[in-house]
Formats: C-alpha cells, sequence, structure tokens
C-alpha cells in the first residue's frame, strides 16, 4: 500500500508497505479521506514526538471496514483516535483523551491515515450517518470533536458572549458549536475570507485582523461591536501576543479555554487572575462521545465543516505546506480513490 511517513528531520516521505494485519479486537480499515490538521505541522516542526520513526501521521481519518472473511468493504466508519481502555474513570466521565490506561493515539504512537490502509480498535469505529460524505466525517474526527469538547469543557450557555480567535479548521467548529447552544459568537481572523466563511454560517459575527498590533485594543473592537466584554474566550492560535488579549479582553468571572498552541508561553501575572476570579481551562481533542455527537450535529444540518481543498496522497507536501502559510479556508483533506 502507499503511504506519507515523517521521517527524521521533519520531512514526509512517500512509501511503499505491505497492507498492515489488525491485531485481535481490532479491523483494517480502507482509508476514503483523512484531513490534514494544524497538529501536522506540530510533528514536522519538532513541537511533538511521534514516538518513533518512520511515523504515517493522519488523525483525522473515515473509511470503509475491510470484512478479514472475505476482503470485500464493508461500513463507512470515522475513526475515534484515542487508544483510550473504555472503562476508567475518565473514559466513563467523557474525558478519554485523559485516560490512565491510554496506549496513545492513532497517527500520533502508531500509523494513521495518510496511507491507504489503517488498523484500529473495533471500539474507536463510529459508524458514519447516512448522507455525509467521507471528507466530511474525516474532519469530524477531529476538528468537530475537538470543538464540542471544548464548548462543553467551557460549559457555554445561553446568552453569553464568546469570542474565538483563529479561524482555520477547529475554530471555524467552534463558532458553529457555540452559536448553536445560543451564544453570541464573535470570530477573530487574520484574513478577510476567514472572517466571510465564519459569518456565512448561523451566528457568528466577524473581528479582521491583519497585523499583529491589532491584538493591543482587542478589548475595545469586541466591546464596541456587541457592547460587552466575553464571558469566553476560545484561543485557537497560541501566540503570545493573542492569548494575553484574551485574557484582557475577558469580563470578571470570564472563562480563557486554550484550545491551540506554538512555542509561546503564557505571560501573565496571578494578580490579573485572581483579581477578576478569571478561570484558565484547557482542551486537548475530544472523547468518542464528542465525535458522536459532532457526527449527529452535521447530520441534521446544525453544523457544516468547511473543505478547502482535496488533494491525492502525493500532493500531501502541498496539503500540509498550505498550512505554513495560514491562508486555508476549512480544512485541506487528503482523499483516496475507492
Amino acid at each position: 500500500m502507499r503511504s506519507a511517513e515523517l521521517v527524521e528531520g521533519g520531512e514526509i516521505r512517500l512509501s511503499e508497505h505491505p497492507v498492515p494485519r489488525p491485531q485481535a479486537g481490532w479491523s483494517l480499515v480502507k482509508v476514503a479521506a483523512a484531513g490534514v490538521c494544524g497538529t501536522e505541522l506540530h510533528f514536522l516542526e519538532g513541537l511533538m514526538n511521534p514516538m518513533g520513526f518512520p511515523r504515517v501521521l493522519g488523525h483525522e481519518i473515515a473509511g470503509m471496514t475491510i470484512d478479514s472473511r472475505s476482503g470485500s468493504a464493508g461500513a463507512l466508519v470515522a475513526v475515534y483516535n484515542v487508544l483510550n481502555c473504555g472503562s476508567c474513570r475518565f473514559c466513563r466521565s467523557n474525558r478519554d483523551r485523559l485516560c490512565v490506561r491510554s496506549r496513545g493515539m492513532v497517527g500520533f504512537t502508531c500509523d494513521g491515515g495518510f496511507a491507504e490502509y489503517v488498523c484500529a480498535p473495533d471500539a474507536n469505529l463510529i459508524p458514519v450517518p447516512e448522507g455525509l460524505a467521507p471528507d466530511v466525517a474525516a474532519v469530524l474526527a477531529c476538528s468537530g470533536m475537538t470543538a464540542v469538547h471544548a464548548v462543553r469543557r467551557a460549559g457555554v450557555s445561553l446568552g453569553e458572549t464568546v469570542v474565538v480567535n483563529g479561524i482555520g479548521g477547529v475554530g471555524l467548529m467552534i463558532a458553529q458549536v457555540a452559536a448553536l447552544v445560543g451564544a453570541t459568537v464573535v470570530a477573530v481572523g487574520d484574513h478577510p475570507d476567514k472572517i466571510n466563511m465564519a459569518c456565512t454560517h448561523d451566528g457568528p459575527l466577524g473581528l479582521l485582523i491583519e497585523e499583529k498590533s491589532g491584538y493591543d485594543n482587542l478589548e475595545e473592537r469586541v466591546v464596541g461591536l456587541v457592547g460587552t466584554k466575553p464571558e469566553v474566550f476560545f484561543e485557537t492560535v497560541g501566540t503570545r501576543a493573542t492569548m494575553a488579549a484574551g485574557f484582557r479582553c475577558l469580563s470578571p468571572g470570564g472563562r480563557f479555554v486554550q484550545v491551540g498552541y506554538t512555542g509561546d508561553r503564557i505571560d501573565l501575572h496571578p494578580g490579573e487572575l485572581i483579581r477578576n476570579e478569571l478561570s484558565i481551562i484547557s482542551s486537548a481533542a475530544g472523547s468518542k462521545q464528542d465525535l458522536e455527537t459532532a457526527l449527529a450535529l452535521a447530520a441534521s444540518g446544525r453544523i457544516r465543516p468547511v473543505i478547502a481543498d482535496r488533494y491525492p496522497l502525493d500532493r500531501i507536501e502541498e496539503a500540509i505546506g498550505g498550512l505554513r502559510n495560514r491562508r486555508v479556508l476549512g480544512r485541506n483533506v487528503v482523499v483516496f480513490n475507492p
């Protein structure tokens, strides 16, 4: 089978390998689509360790299960990529990512979906509702479930004001989910096309910040747009300037939700938190239940993932490179011929 591997030095190499054989309790999936996440950049830039080289990346996966007896294709599934135990206190409380017996993640610690076939535990294969295309289901297997989980973690409620900073694949989905639960959403982005994309979906208002200095007066611009400081600030960019702006922006008692990151650190005096009783909430990926919720919401038309471009496997470097210039509108997806 064809695959794209991360090798030492942060490069992607196309290669040929035998089709993998699933272990007991796992299934073989013929990959139909695999989303290209910002996490791929973290691997290439050395911010994350793939736990061994070479490693087939790709953790947003949808495809067809393969019957082990006949070799024929079966059901279309989305792959929940967290290899959790399913029974510890975290798995039983919708926080599978914190599983105390975790075996890692597909596309992180074992080979992922940038290949024609991938193996995954049977318990991690989520049926895709009728009418959802494989590329949409793949995107929901990370950005969709991440958005659902982040909004749940933040406890966003009807009537609150929410800022979503960064309208990439995840930020766009957070904006939609927050609006769905009844929040007033302000989507902050660095390009007019991203703002227009966010505002074509129900609910979000848009703020364009084209220069780093634009974050200096973010608080005033948000108040000028909606008349109040936000109760919740979702940070998906993770630079020193954007994180600092988020804390300044919040109303007393507000919640700062860290979703994305770079190599920058938060620079904040504890007194600033204490004075206004601000909360810092971190949110990583999501649970199997969050993925099931995201699939159901998309199937009913209540959230709408945006596919930017579709690439064959041999153009994967182009798909990943599009993230570096921050001009991808939605999510790039690697697709495979049926």
